[in-house]
Order: C-alpha cells, then sequence, then structure tokens
C-alpha cells in the first residue's frame, strides 16, 4: 500500500487536463491522488479568491493531509494568487510544494522562488519517477524535467525525450470522490466537470505554427533534439476516452476538441468521422487555420459526424501584420478560401479570431481588416480580443524592437490585477478597447459589425461619415445594442443546452 498522497491544484478552470493527466498517471502506477478546482473561469469577472476561499482551500489540506502539492501554471495571469497560496501553505503545512504549466516551463528559477521543485514540459512520467522517489525516501534532484533550488543556485534538468506514443498515456482523470470544487465561498465534493454540459479533451500534441504572441514556439524550442513534437492519438484510443465520459457523465451534450489545430489529415478525418457518428454521435468544436482547415471534403465528412462550431484564428486582416508582428504565413487569399470553403461545407457555426486593440495598429491596418472581414462568407461571428504580452513570448522582444513598448511598460502590463488583465483580453464583450482614441473605435466598431447580416448597411453609412472618427458616440451605441444582441444569443444557446440536460 502506498503512503504518498499527491495532491493538485487547478486554477481558473475545473477542466483542468493538465493535472488530470498527471492524476491519471500516478493512479495507473497505485496511488491515491486528489484533485482541487479552486475558482471557475469567468471573462466578465475574473476575482482573486475571497477570504473566506483561502481559508476553505487550506482548510481542505488540512483535512486531506496530502504528501505534495502541486498547482498547475499555465499563465501569468494569476501568478500572484498562486504565490500567495503557497505562502499560506506555508503556515499549514511543510510538504512540498511544486508546480508545472507552459509558465512555468519558460520560468522554471522564478517559480522556485515560491516552490520546491518545479516541473517543464510534459511530465507524466516524471511526475510517477518524482512520487516514488518521495515514497521510497530516495533523492529527485538528478530527475529529468524537474528544476529544483540546490546549494549552489537552481538546478535545472534536461527535459527527457517527448512521448511518441500518446497511446500508452492514460486518459485525463474524470469523475471521482477525490476532486474538490471551490468557489462563491462554498466547497464542493465531487469532479464539477461531470455535472456540465460538456466535454474538452485533445487528440493530439503540438502545434506546427511559431505565433509570436503564444508560448508554443518557446516550448518547441526546449524541446528541440527531443523527438517529433506534433504527435497524433490513434482514433480509437479517442473513441475509447469519449465512451468512457458519455458513459460516467448522461448529461453529456457536447464535445470540445482543444488540439491547437484539429488534425485535417484526409484519411484519419474520414476515419475518425465515421467512428465519431457511429459511437458518440454529439456535436462537436474544434479550432482550426486558415491553411490547414479548408478542405471542403475533409469539412464534410466533420459536419455529417457532427462538428457544430468551428473557430479559426486570422487575428488580423492586414497582411503585415500578420506577417511582420504575428509571424503568420497565411494570405488574403488563404483565408477567403478557407471561408468559403467552410460556408459550402455548411458547417453551422464560424467563428473568426481577431486581436485588437494593440499598440502596433494603425488606422490603415485597421480598414484591411475591415474589407477582409466584409468578404468572409456569410454567416459567421467575430471573437475580438486584446493583445497580451506573455512572458516568455517573442511578442515581447517585438513590441521593444519596434518601440511600441519599453520592457518596464511590458513588465508592468503583466503585473496589473487579475480582472485587469482579463479585461484588457475581453474588451469586445465588455466595450472598446480605443483607450480613448475615438477613431479606434470608429473602426472597431464597423470590424464588429461585419459579423451581423443588418450591419453592412451601417458600414456603407459609416464610411461616408468622416464625422463619426471624431465623435463616434452614435457608432459606440449601436455597438452596445449589438452587444446585448450576441450577449442573448449566447444565454440562450447556454439556456437551452441547459434545459435539455435536466429533461434527458
Amino acid at each position: 500500500m502506498k503512503t504518498t498522497k499527491p495532491l493538485f491544484v487547478g486554477m481558473y478552470e475545473t477542466k483542468r487536463l493538465g493535472i488530470r493527466y498527471l492524476s491519471s498517471a500516478l493512479k495507473k502506477h497505485g496511488y491515491d491522488t486528489n484533485l482541487i478546482f479552486l475558482k471557475d473561469f469567468n471573462s466578465y469577472a475574473v476575482d482573486e479568491p475571497t477570504d473566506a476561499e483561502y481559508h476553505l482551500f487550506c482548510q481542505l489540506i488540512e483535512e486531506l493531509n496530502p504528501g505534495y502539492i502541486g498547482f498547475s501554471i499555465m499563465s501569468s495571469f494569476y501568478l500572484e494568487v498562486v504565490k500567495k497560496l503557497a505562502t499560506l501553505l506555508r503556515q499549514h503545512t511543510n510538504v512540498p510544494i511544486i508546480v508545472g504549466g507552459a509558465y512555468v516551463s519558460l520560468f522554471p528559477e522564478k517559480c522556485l522562488e515560491f516552490s520546491d521543485v518545479a516541473f517543464r514540459g510534459e511530465c507524466e512520467e516524471a511526475i510517477v519517477e518524482f512520487t516514488d522517489a518521495l515514497e521510497n525516501g530516495q533523492p529527485f534532484e538528478h530527475l529529468d524535467n524537474l528544476c529544483t533550488n540546490g546549494p549552489d543556485g537552481p538546478r535545472i534538468n534536461e527535459v527527457r525525450l517527448l512521448k511518441h506514443n500518446l497511446d500508452s498515456i492514460p486518459h485525463p482523470d474524470f469523475g471521482g470522490d477525490h476532486m474538490y470544487y471551490i468557489n462563491n465561498d462554498k466547497i464542493m465534493q465531487g469532479d464539477p466537470a461531470v455535472k456540465t454540459h460538456s466535454y474538452e479533451l485533445t487528440t493530439s500534441r503540438g502545434c506546427p505554427n511559431r505565433c509570436s504572441y503564444c508560448s508554443t514556439g518557446s516550448i518547441r524550442d526546449l524541446y528541440k533534439g527531443k523527438g517529433p513534437f506534433i504527435r497524433q492519438r490513434s482514433i480509437q484510443d479517442v473513441m475509447q476516452e469519449l465512451e468512457d465520459v458519455k458513459q460516467k457523465n448522461p448529461g453529456l451534450q457536447v464535445l470540445r476538441f482543444w488540439d491547437e489545430i484539429f488534425p485535417w489529415n484526409k484519411e484519419w478525418v474520414a476515419e475518425f468521422a465515421r467512428q465519431y457518428k457511429a459511437k458518440i454521435n454529439l456535436p462537436f468544436e474544434v479550432w482550426g487555420h486558415p491553411k490547414l482547415s479548408a478542405n471542403k471534403e475533409c469539412l464534410e465528412h466533420m459536419v455529417a459526424a457532427g462538428l457544430s462550431k468551428i473557430v479559426i484564428g486570422v487575428q488580423s486582416g492586414c497582411p503585415k501584420t500578420r506577417k511582420d508582428i504575428y509571424t503568420r504565413n497565411e494570405t488574403q487569399g488563404d483565408i477567403l478560401n478557407c471561408s468559403n470553403s467552410l460556408a459550402a461545407a455548411k458547417v453551422p457555426l464560424v467563428i473568426y479570431d481577431f486581436i485588437l486593440g494593440h499598440p502596433f495598429e494603425t488606422p490603415e491596418d485597421l480598414r484591411e481588416t475591415l474589407e477582409l472581414c466584409r468578404k468572409l462568407a456569410k454567416p459567421f461571428l467575430l471573437q475580438l480580443h486584446g493583445l497580451s504580452f506573455l512572458p516568455g513570448t517573442p511578442i515581447e522582444e517585438i513590441a521593444v524592437r519596434h518601440g511600441v513598448k519599453t520592457w518596464d511598460e511590458i513588465r508592468a502590463e503583466q503585473a496589473r490585477p487579475l480582472r485587469e488583465q482579463y479585461h484588457s483580453m475581453a474588451w469586445w464583450r465588455q466595450g472598446h478597447g480605443a483607450g480613448g482614441n475615438k477613431e479606434k473605435v470608429y473602426w472597431y466598431t464597423l470590424i464588429y459589425l461585419t459579423q451581423f447580416p443588418s450591419g453592412e448597411r451601417i458600414i456603407r453609412w459609416a464610411l461616408k461619415n468622416e464625422a463619426l472618427k471624431k465623435n463616434p458616440s452614435k457608432l459606440l451605441l449601436l455597438h452596445k445594442i449589438y452587444n446585448l444582441r450576441v450577449k442573448f444569443q449566447m444565454g440562450s444557446r447556454k439556456l437551452r443546452f441547459m434545459l435539455r440536460n435536466k429533461l434527458r
């Protein structure tokens, strides 16, 4: 009987895949794990835990008496919350505090300032070796992927070879009384994900792109020489995971594939669609790419199998911004070709993702984005958000090199309060992010309106009315009206899911 009891904490996401994978890897080797999900994600109001929630967290830690406590740090947004939790834990327990995730992989030395061990990269094997070492009273400082504080400073070990056979990795831990959820000043036992209408998973690992605003490129560099970065699960393994989840969650209504870009190999897609329709037969959502998701035959297979929504990252309608700032190589033609294919395949919901509200853009860039959006095949919706200069991403150096930000300004932005950071990213839901620039408000609103059938008439009127650039108050009013419409549609869609869930 193994006595070491690992405990993992997922922040601001009840379906955190990373810690679920680690938990399953440990359970396979005979360890009893516990998972705590602290706060759920809400882009309208992302706040630090309350005093009551901090108290509930510490109280639960004392009751569970874990052998170590692990935090998943995917983003620097909530880094200060993790630091505060680590400080509180030092007052209640002396067990090791470990951390892992994308941020930790890039900045292990910084994370060792408030933790005992920092894990870099994919760690299903590393976490088992570390736990075995604790269980048997053996040293662990030498293990691959681990970083520790030594007498001469931080010890940063190499990452091990990438796991090529993803099917050998146990499916994410799902369901059970070993999970807890703390939110709204309450604590609930049981997996909060089981009670939702959706399930999230990936069929692959790795991304072929190196977008400047994303940490994937930097993590890819970490694994240089360590094996193929892009790896694919077998369809059989994916189906087995989904069949297990359907059995545990009878109210499941939609599946969300969180592959950085969903696989678009023709043979794989055709067989996936066939098996998915026969065995799962639920609506599903994916992320796509203008150059990789334009094959009409693949799209038709996917729609027939249940594809209900696809999000395509475009980021800017200005080719120069895409290439020089975001390091993306698709052309206007690629984007429009993809848009036409999506419309021809009759994908029920197409969403185009754009990054606006950043210091690189000019009015001419925004005009190009507007014109591209006007040419996109309807119907579609827009997902508009700001640019975040995430630590360790190339966009930081690009901003400094172009003279639009200093390093001090970037660091100050990254140190802003939690809600303020999320608010700057999600301005499209809460208003414009132009920082008082009225002409930008003008262009943002016109871009926003392209997703609505009646928007074109307003756009033509606004383009003839130059005075609106100096006083866009009428456009702002229209923006608010349409925004309420979108919120109502999103709320109605969620309500329909909830009602169907109760009736089943």
